[in-house]
């Protein structure tokens, strides 16, 4: 069980900003603590997850095929991956100290927050931000390797509409529109690229416009880009 005295600091994590206090009291009473000694392992690449975790306090390290990827402290959560997707851990996590978590089953998640908006709203944003910071640490791992500038966008852009993919729920048809509107092409071009109807790319369009909830082009871009 939380004690009372972290509500306010539970209140200031993004996805839990705009959730009702009898939420937020409900979620912490029911919710476990997981203390880490310095160097245990919370979770590793690979295995099942059913759990996702808001720091309280303490340092862990994320990392992928041994290569450091970030550090989290403590307002920082992470593990909501394998919640929304339902698939193993994509990362290895341990604490670098001893730190303390706020551990949310995946019954608590859907019960309490995955019907709020804001929540999957304020989670996607974050996954956004780890997609990109990840992209450039794998950058500077294979700097070595020559890659002209339009490439590299490309594959930018492909990597971090597959993450929004994940996290919006867009199909396949869905992210081929999306990645198209961001590379600045019309909607009649798009449906010429994809040998698509206009009219079918315009309920494309309104159906990403929904999943994302954005209500223009411009605010789509400025989320792919952000």
């Amino acid at each position: 069980m939380v004690e009372s005295a972290n509500l306010d600091f539970l209140r200031k994590i993004d996805f839990l900003e705009k959730v009702s206090m009898d939420t937020l009291e409900s979620l912490a009473s029911e919710c476990s603590l997981r203390d880490l000694k310095e160097g245990a392992v919370l979770f590793s690449d690979g295995e099942e997850g059913r759990c996702m975790y808001v720091i309280l306090s303490g340092e862990l390290i994320v990392s992928k095929n041994g290569i450091e990827i970030a550090r989290r402290t403590k307002g920082d959560y992470l593990g909501e991956m394998a919640l929304i997707e339902s698939q193993p851990r994509s990362a290895t996590v341990r604490s670098t100290v001893p730190s303390l978590l706020l551990e949310i089953t995946q019954e608590q998640f859907q019960a309490k927050l995955a019907s709020s908006p804001d929540v999957l709203m304020a989670i996607m944003k974050t996954l956004s931000s780890r997609a990109r910071e990840n992209l450039k640490i794998l950058e500077s791992q294979d700097s070595g390797r020559v890659r002209s500038h339009e490439a590299e966008g490309e594959i930018k852009l492909e990597e971090h509409t597959k993450y929004l993919m994940q996290e919006a729920g867009l199909t396949s048809r869905e992210a081929d529109v999306a990645r198209l509107i961001c590379e600045g092409l019309s909607d009649k071009e798009v449906a010429k690229m994809l040998n698509l109807s206009h009219h079918t790319v315009k309920d494309h369009l309104k159906k990403i416009y929904s999943k994302f909830r954005v209500y223009a082009r411009s605010q789509l871009v400025s989320l792919m880009y952000k």
